[in-house]
Parts: C-alpha cells; sequence; structure tokens
C-alpha cells in the first residue's frame, strides 16, 4: 500500500459547505462551470449528458414553462440547497412563485426532477434517498432509456413510501403543485 492510500484509510477527510464552494470559485480556485455537486461536504463530478438526455430535458422544462408561466418557478441545472453540506444540481426543480429562491429547501421545494440515461441506478437510489433525508416530498426521475416517469412520494422517516411507474402516454400531477403535470408523449419536439 502506498503512502496515500494509508493516508486517506486513517484520516478525517474535510467536508465543505457550500459557502467554501462560493468562496471557491469567487476566488478561481474552483471553475463556475466545472460539473460539481456537493454531497455530504464532497464535490462530486457530475456524468456528462447524452444528447437524448439533454433533448429530453429541455422539453420538460420548454413545456413547464409555457404551461405554467409565472405561477411555478421552474430551475434548470440549478443548485438545491438542501443543507449547508449538500447541494445538488437536480436536471430540474419547479417552486412555488410566492417563494424566493433563497428560500427553497427540501421542505419547501414543490417537485425534484432527474433525467436519467446513464445515471438510472443512482438517480433511483443514492438521489432518492438523498432527497427523502432532506424532506423533498415529490421526486420524479425521468428514464430516457425506457419512456418511464419513475416517481417517489409518500415520504416517511426520511424514506419514500410510495413509488409508481409510468408509461410515456399517462399524465401524473404534482403532488404539491396541483398545476404541474407531465405526459411525456405530449412534450414539444426539440431539434
Amino acid at each position: 500500500m502506498n503512502a496515500l492510500a494509508r493516508a486517506l484509510e486513517t484520516s478525517q477527510q474535510h467536508r465543505f459547505t457550500l459557502d467554501d464552494v462560493l468562496r471557491m470559485q469567487e476566488a478561481g480556485i474552483l471553475d463556475e462551470s466545472a460539473r460539481v455537486e456537493l454531497i455530504d461536504g464532497a464535490l462530486v463530478e457530475m456524468a456528462s449528458e447524452g444528447e437524448a438526455h439533454s433533448r429530453l430535458k429541455m422539453q420538460i422544462a420548454k413545456q413547464f414553462i409555457l404551461s405554467f408561466g409565472d405561477a411555478v418557478q421552474v430551475m434548470i441545472e440549478s443548485t438545491l440547497r438542501l443543507s449547508p453540506t449538500n447541494a445538488p444540481d437536480p436536471d430540474l426543480y419547479l417552486y412555488d412563485q410566492a417563494l424566493s429562491l433563497g428560500e427553497i429547501n427540501g421542505a419547501n421545494v414543490g417537485l425534484v426532477i432527474e433525467v436519467a440515461q446513464s445515471t438510472l441506478r443512482s438517480d433511483l437510489a443514492f438521489k432518492a434517498e438523498l432527497y427523502a433525508q432532506h424532506g423533498v416530498r415529490d421526486y420524479w426521475v425521468v428514464d430516457v432509456n425506457t419512456d418511464t416517469l419513475i416517481v417517489h412520494r409518500g415520504l416517511a422517516g426520511g424514506v419514500y413510501r410510495d413509488v409508481t411507474h409510468h408509461a410515456a402516454r399517462e399524465t401524473v400531477t404534482a403532488l404539491v403543485l396541483p398545476s404541474v403535470s407531465l405526459c411525456l408523449a405530449e412534450l414539444p419536439i426539440i431539434r
């Protein structure tokens, strides 16, 4: 075993806060365009997006923006502050326009959506656990490969008790934002 491996085995890793990360960006230590998320105090590199992932994410965003106007705020790849050491960048999240962006956290966000092409396993396990532990009441995973919408609800004790799968032709309505609904088969075309 080399010295680095031994050091990592025996040392306590430093956990960053979102404020630490923002200061690193301001100082030029961390590029603002770096594709990383803050998870449990660690900077975790995000997977690259394939074309199908990018297209579907933008189709969903376009549908929501055109359908709900100013009543619902639609955030695309924006940091969601769950706690000082947990700040993922979901593909989309929505919240009631009566709230300000600075107020949004896991307990009051209206809907969190991850679009999964190569990250399905992580989005269904790790991300679902993270969002549930931080009070996100409505979490959807869109499986690009099967045109399926997987809805996580029924939050109890930091775990989703109700996970349902919906085919592309089914319409699903958001739990917290009842004016928001999604039918994958009816998304606007983006070339």
